[in-house]
This record gives structure tokens, sequence and C-alpha cells, in this order.
């Protein structure tokens, strides 16, 4: 069966929040140690956060949480086109060029020539705001997840290309064809998927706690925090000594979603998706940003998560612990206070995490009615019948906290 085209899973108009992977060429340990032939590639994780961090300043996507490991990398991103929107069209210009810059200057740099991106000249800016045609299309580019994953391997490639052909080696493909994408649809998805990513090295076995592996948002996410309580006096300095801090943390986005009461949408840009878009942890403002004014270092200040750092850190532990005591249940008593909240039990919990990748291929959280639809174009008296029955016996054998939403069967979640 052929993959489902991008443009038709994700709309360049709306806000979308998908996990996306790719892999190095052959599965070849091209961003770690490769046990076999004795190579250490791990500094070039160290330039993938450098491109991610330089890439959050021009774009408007949200990094929500990676995982580089020494084959392939996790993102989970988020577009947001309502921020473009907000950008004038000088701006979108000239973060287009400081992208994709047309001129670079050469400089010594310990003997070795270095090639730097040279500041977007004015004539330059305006040949492309006066070409209408072309300021649409750099204007959907710039909160587009197929740009964003384009440039990076790009860069990463010709990065890798040029240190081995200066050691005498043959250059060739870094990546593995196109990379892969599922779009997460709900809240419990995006959690499971969010803590899927951050525990990936504990899976692989590269690590048995969450400080033990650097190149993942939650080991940045430590970091800051045992830096604020260095800061404060609850930690000296022995404690956290050997946590490497990250300047390029600024990058990833807050965890707690915190919706802004006293922002109303203007009624030209109210529309049916709202409801979708804040259940996601997005809200739109007239500004196209809830903070205001974008952040040096990121796109937006907007969270992603109805829980808090602390939940997320402490339910982080928690699913070490269950891992670690090799439980694949809903055992008496073990049951998390902010999975219960999402709807789901310990053992619904564990088995998505367990096969979140099999169990989403392509997208996560898409109700059965959407399915109906997409396979045969339209709803009919026959599918009406059959969705409903079939949704009356997932929930009858669920029960009333697994999986069931306010609206009713036709919203039910697989």
């Amino acid at each position: 069966m052929a993959r489902p085209s991008r443009s038709s899973m994700i709309s360049p108009d709306d806000i979308t929040i998908a996990h996306i992977t790719t892999q190095t060429a052959q599965q070849m340990y091209l961003l770690g140690e490769d046990s076999g032939t004795g190579e250490d590639f791990s500094h070039r994780k160290d330039w993938i956060i450098d491109i991610m961090a330089h890439q959050s300043l021009f774009m408007a996507i949200d990094i929500l949480r990676f995982a580089i490991m020494d084959n392939h990398v996790h993102f989970l991103l988020r577009t947001r086109p309502d921020i473009v929107r907000g950008w004038s069209d000088q701006e979108v210009a000239r973060n287009y060029l400081q992208l994709c810059p047309r001129y670079n200057r050469r400089r010594k740099v310990d003997g070795k020539w270095v090639y730097e991106a040279r500041e977007p000249r004015q004539c330059d800016i305006d040949e492309i705001v006066n070409d209408k045609s072309k300021l649409k299309k750099i204007r959907q580019k710039l909160s587009s997840l197929s740009f964003w994953m384009q440039l990076l391997k790009q860069k990463a490639a010709r990065r890798a290309n040029l240190e081995v052909q200066k050691e005498g080696e043959t250059k060739g493909a870094f990546w593995k064809g196109r990379f892969h994408m599922t779009v997460i649809h709900s809240r419990e998805y995006l959690l499971a998927c969010a803590v899927y990513i951050d525990l990936n090295p504990y899976r692989a076995k590269m690590t048995d706690s969450l400080e033990g592996y650097q190149y993942t948002s939650v080991y940045m996410q430590l970091v800051e925090v045992f830096g604020g309580m260095l800061e404060r006096g609850d930690l000296s300095q022995a404690d956290c000594g050997s946590l490497r801090r990250f300047p390029e943390s600024v990058m990833l986005s807050p965890i707690e979603f915190i919706e802004q009461q006293d922002q109303q949408l203007p009624a030209s840009e109210a529309s049916a998706s709202q409801d979708s878009e804040s259940q996601l942890g997005v809200e739109e403002s007239s500004s196209g940003d809830p903070g205001g004014q974008k952040p040096a270092g990121r796109c937006s200040d907007t969270g992603f998560l109805e829980i808090t750092e602390e939940q997320y850190l402490e339910l982080l532990t928690w699913c070490l612990e269950q891992r670690a005591a090799d439980r694949e249940g809903p055992v008496s008593g073990l049951e998390h206070a902010v999975v219960t909240s999402y709807g789901m039990s310990s053992w619904t919990w564990n088995d998505r995490l367990r096969r979140f990748s099999k169990l989403c291929r392509y997208e996560a959280g898409v109700s059965r009615r959407k399915l109906f639809e997409g396979i045969c174009g339209k709803s009919t008296a026959a599918m009406e019948l059959a969705l409903r029955d079939a949704e009356n016996g997932l929930m009858a054998r669920a029960g009333a906290s697994e999986g069931q939403v306010p609206g009713g069967p036709q919203d039910y979640v697989i």
C-alpha cells in the first residue's frame, strides 16, 4: 500500500503537531560510535543541535521534543502558520535569506578557511518583497515541516561529506531517503509521543537515567532545572558539575500550556479548527503570538501539555521505574495521576509507549469516522451503523475511563 502524501495529511494553513523520524543511510552509526569499525562520530550530534537552534530563530516552528540517536533522530514539532501571517513582508524575506544566504564570506580560523553567511542585502530583500508569487511560497515555507527537514538534512550531510573528504575517505549519502511523519491529532497521543521520544535512549539501553544521555530534550530541561536549584542553594556544584550546559536549550518550547483568557481571535480568523488547536496546546492571538513578541531563540512561548514541568519530569521518572520493574500491565496501586487525568489506564499507557511507532504509523489519535471517510470518500448510512456498533462495543469493553472524550461516540479516539 502506498504511503499517503503529506499534502493529504496536513494543510500549510493549519497548525499541526507531528512526530518526525529520519534514519542515516543503511542505518549506519553516522551520528555515534560504531563498535564494528571503532569510529566515533558523536560530535555530529552537536551539529544537529546547532542547526536546530539556528532554524528556530527564523522559522515559525516550535521544537517541542527531540532525541538524537546514533543512527536516527526524533523530532516533535509544531507548525505555526498563524505566527508567519503576523510577519511583515520584509521580515519574511529577511528570515528566508538568513536560512538560505545568497553570499558567504571566507575567513581563516586556526589555519583553516571557514565560510560564513553574510547579512542579507536590502536589494535582495526588496527583490523577494516585490515578487508576490515568490513571497507567498516563502511565507508557507517558513512554517513547513518539509522545508525544516530539508535544510537540516542538507546541512548535516554536506558537513559530514566535507569532513570525510578532508580525511581522504569516500563521501556519499548520509540520510536514508525521505523522513517519516506521524501527525498527532489528540492530547492523549501528544503526551505519549513526548514521553516516547524522551525515553528513546533508555529504551535503546544507552542509559539508565534521564540525565545519562545528553542529546535529548529532557536532558536540556533537567540541566535548566538543576541550574535553578544551584542558584537557589538547593544543590551544590558537585551535584550537577558533570552536567553539560547547552546554550541552545532556549530553543525548546515550554512544557505547560497556559491558555490566554484575555486574548480573542479576530472574527475574520475564527474557524471550526479552533477547538482542535486549543486541545493540542495552541492559542492563537491577533498578534500571532500569545506572548506578544517573538522570544529570542524560539518561535513562541506557547507550551503544549496540560501539566507542569515538574509533573512531566515526575511522569518520566515513574515510567522509568515501570520499565525497570518489567511491569507490563495495570498493576494495583501503580496508576499515575497524570496518566489517569488524560483518560488512560496504566496498561493502555505502557502499551502505547512500547508500540507507539507501530500503533501510529501515519496518524495518532484519528477518529474512526475520519478513517471511514478517508477510505471511502464519504460517509454512508451503512458506515454510520457499522461505526456506531463498533464504537459501542469498544467502549463497553474499555470502560468509562478508557478513551472517551466529550462529544459522543462519533469522537471516539483510537
